[in-house]
């Protein structure tokens, strides 16, 4: 069971989450959290989930040469 690309996508997941939650209670009181926070959780969350991703899909072979 591949695990680690697993864990690396519930992380990305996570703090995405995280991210929705915090930007729900900054609309209820403004200014809570800095913008520099927001974009580390949006980027860094996404970059997990992308690299679990890339870690669990199959890796494919190079391009056939199909001139003979």
């Amino acid at each position: 069971m591949p695990v680690i690309p697993i864990a690396l996508i519930t992380t990305g997941l996570l703090g995405n989450l995280l991210l929705v939650l915090l930007l729900i209670g900054d609309a209820t009181a403004p200014g809570r959290v800095p913008l520099v926070v927001a974009a580390v959780l949006a980027i860094g969350g996404g970059a997990l989930m992308l690299g679990g991703l890339r870690l669990l899909e199959p890796r494919r072979p190079g391009r056939l040469d199909h001139t003979s």
